[in-house]
This record gives structure tokens, C-alpha cells and sequence, in this order.
């Protein structure tokens, strides 16, 4: 039980210090995948050659050289994603072209050589699978083009907003509103409406597969003026409703025959010979 440094194990051979007191530094070489691997082998009792052949092939797992210490890398033996001036593509999307056709609609006109409102037949350019509430809603909201203004033709459905257009059997219903120039809901003129319900008449007629037009005013059944008279409410319009609004309408003319003026002279004659 002395006071000096314990006894060395006889056991254990004796390692010499450096100069300073420590321990020396010990060198390991290779990478720290391939250590493991032979530690792991010579635990397991691994073959040397087999161990050799599995460190081999996880170096090569990235394609890089594995040592520890920086050095230059030829570039031709980088993979192709890494070399300098390497652009990754990229693949773009271009969206099918939109594919349109001209399809008619009408607005209206006051030619000079003639003393009333007549529609005009336009076109407007619409989706090929377009419906017919956006064929319709080319004319609403919106005024004619410079051009057409300029040829004199107007368009009163700019002044309503359409709601909807539905077409069952055959028959087309249109829901509108007339709209204030504030934008607010207001009931239409007589004048409005029938000029309106003639170019939606039109219109909706040139539609094939449909042969009338129902109108509603806001939702509810109105009556809808026409050439003649007023249509009850809920009717169903079509094309000659409107015939006055048709460029070759010729109005009916009365004419009287040879005999009936002849009997028109008498009957005057006798009431002069009366009177004297």
C-alpha cells in the first residue's frame, strides 16, 4: 500500500509515451465504409476476398472516386448531370388551340330608303361546342363594333343582361333584365322590349334545331310586344311575329276592282241627284 504508481498488469504490454506524456497517434488508413466492412468480417469470420469485392462495389455506388482527400476529377468521368455546362430540359406543356367558328346573330338598323327598324344579320366568332346562352351573350352588355356602328346598326340588347337560356322540345326560353345606365334593375320601354324580343326572335332562330323563343322578363311571364299586337304572356315567339323587322317585308296593299269603283261612281252620282 505505497505511495507510488500502481504496478503494470504483467498481463499487458507495456505501450511507450511520447515525448509530452501522450499517447502516439495512430495512422488508419482507408476510407471509414471499407474499415467497417473488414471489422465486421473479421468478427463474422467473412472470407478477405468477399469483403474486398463488397467494399468495391459501395465505392462505386456514386460514381466518385472515394478518397478522403480532395483531388481534381477529369470531367468526362463525371456523370453526365454533373459535367460544367450541363442544361437540365425541361418539358412544356403547349394547351390545344381554341377552336372557333362564326356563328349569326342580328342586331338592328334604320336604313334611309326605308322608314322602319329592320334587323341585320352580323357574325360573331364563339367556341365550335358553344351553347346557346353564350352564343346570346355576345350581344349582351355589349355595343356594336366601330364598324357596325358606323354602317348605321345598333344593338339593343346592350341595354339588358342575360340570366339564362334553356332549350327544351324545340323551344328556346330566355331569361333577361333590362338594366338603368347606373346598372340597376328598371322595367323596359314598350319599344325596348319589343326591339329586344325581335333580335333574340332572330337570333335564337338561326339556331338549328330551334323553331321558337319563350321570354322572360326578370323570371316572370311578360307580355311581349310584336309587329301586330302585344303576345300574351308565356308565348311562344317565332320569326313571323316580327315580319316588319324582316329588310323584304312588303306591307299588304288593298285594291279595289273595275266593278267596285264603278258602283262607287253611281252611288255618288245618286246622292248628287238627292241633293239637287
Amino acid at each position: 500500500m505505497g505511495g507510488g504508481p500502481p504496478e503494470r498488469d504483467q498481463g499487458r504490454p507495456f505501450r511507450r509515451r511520447a515525448a509530452g506524456g501522450h499517447r502516439p497517434r495512430r495512422v488508419r488508413g482507408g476510407s471509414r465504409p471499407v474499415r467497417w466492412l473488414l471489422r465486421r468480417a473479421r468478427r463474422r469470420g467473412i472470407g478477405l476476398w468477399a469483403v474486398l469485392v463488397l467494399a468495391a462495389a459501395t465505392a462505386a455506388g456514386c460514381g466518385l472516386p472515394t478518397d478522403e482527400t480532395a483531388q481534381a476529377i477529369d470531367p468526362e468521368e463525371l456523370p453526365e448531370s454533373l459535367r460544367p455546362g450541363f442544361t437540365a430540359s425541361t418539358t412544356t406543356t403547349v394547351p390545344a388551340p381554341l377552336l372557333t367558328e362564326p356563328r349569326s346573330v342580328y342586331l338592328l338598323t334604320n336604313p334611309q330608303d326605308i322608314e322602319r327598324t329592320i334587323v341585320v344579320e352580323v357574325e360573331r366568332q364563339v367556341n365550335r361546342s358553344a351553347t346557346l346562352e353564350e352564343v346570346l351573350a355576345t350581344l349582351f352588355g355589349e355595343a356594336a363594333s366601330p364598324e357596325e356602328s358606323d354602317a348605321g346598326y345598333f344593338n339593343t340588347l346592350e341595354l339588358f343582361e342575360i340570366l339564362s337560356a334553356r332549350v327544351v322540345d324545340g323551344v328556346a326560353t330566355v331569361d333577361i333584365v333590362h338594366l338603368s345606365p347606373e346598372g340597376e334593375d328598371q322595367p323596359p320601354s314598350a319599344d325596348e322590349l319589343e326591339f329586344a324580343a325581335a333580335q333574340l326572335v332572330f337570333t335564337v332562330s338561326a339556331t338549328e334545331g330551334i323553331d321558337g323563343v319563350r321570354i322572360l322578363l326578370d323570371g316572370q311571364e311578360v307580355s311581349v310586344p310584336t309587329s301586330d299586337a302585344d303576345a300574351e304572356p308565356g308565348s311562344v315567339l317565332r320569326t313571323s311575329a316580327y315580319e316588319q323587322f324582316q329588310p323584304d317585308f312588303a306591307p299588304a296593299t288593298t285594291t279595289t276592282s273595275p266593278a267596285e269603283d264603278e258602283n262607287d261612281d253611281e252611288n255618288e252620282g245618286e246622292s248628287e241627284d238627292e241633293e239637287g
